[in-house]
């Protein structure tokens, strides 16, 4: 695989040669193989007008050998041509950006209200800020909520609390208020290893925490009490990576596990990625572990339910989309055995997947996708194959730290930066 990066200044140079400011201005692009990382190919590709129109040249390529063009709103081609032939890379660029002007720490996570008007910041220094996404104004600020970095924040559905994990294992509930707040509404802490994932079940009087322990708890939010404990049979402390959750046939009342603690959750299933790459489903109201079991010999490290697939990743950079239909032998009142096909796009085999974001289109997916340093992608996913283009227009060597779709907009946050596209 081909990872191509480009000067992050680049669109401001085409701004300055459209509006005359300079006559031309020469811009970087780079291209390395995922194979031998170590060795890049540099282009200098120059900017200017040519007949009234911005136009491309290339001075230390032949002609033939690289073509730059522009496609569309910030998208543009690069054709690069090498003795294995013609390589063409579809990028497309941030349509803003907001450098927070972070002192003494980066930005370890984030989160976006439903309605888009506020972004949640977590660092590594253990605080949480709450910005305005129209005047990037600092609207309020929770110092030191953890004791170390915080991993996640997650919005409940009312969006007026938000649940942080944070690396001292503890999972706290905060107002979403500007004013200000001085300790948590309740602090969540049972699991011996770091937590890895958590996931709201309907309004959010339940939720999972997924932990490197082997566990994953089921809460009752308002007692902050461990309703039940899930582990693998047959792998009792395989640390737990990543959860999703899904819906399937009502458990019936008498076969609950956990009477007055659960709140919606009787068509709850939840699939658990482990380290020793088995995802596995459970009944989250019946407290079971049921017959879906999928398998690698590679570390889960993303998992995604999206409009009858389930995505995956893994530590060897590999993307796979499960296709998951329902067995017609199904009886009501059991949990679904589901007959899977799948779809795999190898990625960037020297990192793990880390983040992404998937929605449905009329046919198929839309996933963003993060892969390890400088490698963020849209992948369309037509129900049989796979097409990406490159996301590109941040800093060097970015990190992904969180990716989330909030309506028709896409929000990133790497270490330094919030991006959409």
């Amino acid at each position: 695989m081909h990872i191509v990066t480009i000067q992050e200044s680049f669109l401001d140079v085409i701004q300055d040669v459209e509006a005359g400011k300079v006559t031309h201005e020469n811009i970087w692009v780079a291209r390395r193989d995922t194979s031998n990382e170590e060795h890049q190919e540099y282009y200098d590709v120059t900017v200017l007008m040519k007949e009234g129109k911005l136009a491309f040249t290339s001075d230390t390529a032949p002609a033939s050998h690289l073509k730059f063009q522009q496609n569309g709103h910030r998208q543009f081609t690069v054709d690069i041509a090498d003795e294995l032939g013609s390589h063409v890379y579809h990028l497309r660029f941030p349509d803003s950006k907001l450098n927070l002007g972070l002192r003494g720490s980066k930005i370890s996570t984030s989160a976006i209200l439903p309605d888009g008007t506020r972004l949640l910041i977590g660092t590594d220094a253990g605080h949480i800020m709450q910005y305005d996404t129209t005047t990037a104004r600092l609207v309020s600020e929770i110092k030191n909520a953890h004791l170390a970095d915080i991993l996640q924040i997650v919005v409940l559905p009312s969006s007026q609390v938000m649940m942080s994990v944070g690396l001292d294992l503890q999972t706290k509930l905060w107002p979403v208020t500007s004013g200000a707040v001085n300790l948590p509404a309740r602090i969540f802490l049972a699991q011996k290893g770091q937590i890895t994932d958590i996931a709201i079940i309907d309004r959010g009087r339940n939720f999972l925490t997924a932990s490197v322990d082997g566990s994953v708890d089921l809460w009752e939010c308002s007692t902050a009490q461990v309703v039940s404990e899930f582990r693998r049979i047959g792998g009792l402390k395989d640390p737990v990576t990543c959860i999703a959750l899904a819906e399937g046939q009502p458990v019936k009342p008498e076969l609950t596990v956990g009477g007055d603690l659960l709140h919606g959750c009787s068509r709850s299933l939840v699939f658990v990625g482990y380290k020793l790459g088995t995802i596995q489903q459970y009944s989250v109201a019946g407290h079971y572990q049921t017959g879906t079991k999928l398998q690698r010999p590679v570390a889960v490290t993303l998992l995604h339910i999206e409009g009858g697939y389930l995505v995956s990743g893994y530590a060897d950079g590999l993307l796979r989309v499960y296709e998951m239909k329902l067995n017609q032998e199904t009886k009501e009142g059991q949990s679904e055995n589901l007959t899977h096909s799948y779809y795999d796009l190898q990625l960037n085999p020297n990192f793990p997947i880390e983040h992404a974001s998937v929605s449905s289109k009329k046919r198929g997916l839309s996933i963003m996708v993060s892969n390890g340093p400088e490698l963020l992608l849209q992948v369309d996913f037509d129900g049989a194959s796979f097409c990406y283009t490159q996301l590109v227009g941040l800093s060097e060597l970015f990190r992904i730290v969180l990716i989330e779709k909030n309506g028709s907009n896409l929000y990133v946050a790497t270490e330094n930066d919030i991006a959409q596209y």
